[in-house]
């Protein structure tokens, strides 16, 4: 027998390493994917014949193919998974990272369509804007009505000197350091103070034209309601409904308390420009303060807007 030779180059192929796995009740055996080692996304392929009986051949059709399946490989240093790429139907299934939660739109290979999958709803619950409060003038309307309450007084006085001094110029002096002092002075002060404050509140930031009706009214009130105390003070409701009539008539032409009616009213009207002068001021500034406001919650919606559509 002549014995047939055989060249360093020529080899032996290589034959496919065989791995046992365990077998089934029906004699048939099934891979094992469970190591680590086997899984990954970049794994070689590796033939596993299954182990058959002594009697039975090992066939093509006995042979798995490990590289068609993958499953997804978690990285321990970063939490994240990385997709996970199935061979029976090409398509990549995305799976969230941990980490972020961000989600990539999914691409099948065995179709080529492109589903965008968007990430999921989340509500922000924001402090609703405060607009801006609107100022007032009241406080300034106090503090002129007040002075002009001074005002009032001093003019007051003058006045009933003057008719002092018209009636007798030698009982000047005595007489309007007593009228100072009494009920005739202080009560009419106090009345015009009171009621100028009162339509001070009222009016707030009005305009001039309603400090114009108002000294008619200012006047008025401050006329009556002296009468009216003056009446209260020497017993009005302990008189005769004659005696109360004819000491309201005595009063009611009493130059002292007219003068202080009119002097009342040209108070209140002037002291009440003042007033209105600085309410307009605050009405102007209230009205830029809302039109900046506004003007900011545009921008705001604006760029909000802009952002959902970016």
């Amino acid at each position: 027998m002549n014995a047939k030779n055989v060249t360093p180059d020529e080899t032996a192929p290589e034959q496919p390493t065989a791995v046992e796995t365990p077998t089934t009740a029906d004699g048939v055996s099934s891979p094992d994917f469970s190591s680590e080692s086997a899984v990954g996304t970049n794994a070689e392929p590796v033939v596993v014949t299954t182990a058959t009986p002594a009697h039975k051949a090992v066939t093509p059709a006995d042979e798995v193919v490990l590289t068609e399946v993958s499953t997804p490989v978690e990285s321990r240093a970063t939490g994240e998974v990385t997709p996970v790429a199935s061979g029976a139907t090409g398509e990549v299934a995305h799976v969230a990272s941990g980490a972020t939660g961000e989600i990539t739109p999914v691409v099948s290979s065995a179709t080529g369509e492109v589903t965008p999958v968007h990430a999921p709803v989340q509500t922000v619950y924001v402090t609703a804007p405060t607009p801006p409060r609107p100022k007032g003038n009241r406080g300034v309307g106090i503090l002129m009505s007040v002075l002009a309450a001074v005002v009032f007084a001093a003019v007051y006085v003058g006045i009933v000197a003057i008719l002092l001094l018209s009636l007798d110029p030698n009982v000047v002096a005595s007489a309007l350091s007593s009228f100072v002092v009494s009920p005739l002075f202080f009560i009419p002060v106090l009345a015009f103070l009171v009621v100028m404050s009162l339509w001070a509140l009222l009016a707030n930031r009005a305009s001039w034209w309603s400090w114009v009706i108002g000294s008619f009214v200012i006047a008025a009130v401050t006329y009556f309601a002296s009468i009216g105390v003056f009446l209260l003070i020497q017993g009005g409701f302990g008189m005769t409904a004659s005696a109360a009539t004819a000491e309201f008539q005595r009063l009611a032409i009493s130059p002292a308390l007219i003068a202080a009616a009119l002097i009342a009213r040209e108070c209140a009207i002037w002291f009440g420009a003042v007033i209105a002068k600085r309410g307009r001021k605050v009405r102007e500034r209230n009205y830029d303060a809302w039109q900046s406001f506004e003007h900011e919650e545009a921008q705001k919606r604006a760029e909000f807007g802009g952002a959902s559509a970016a």
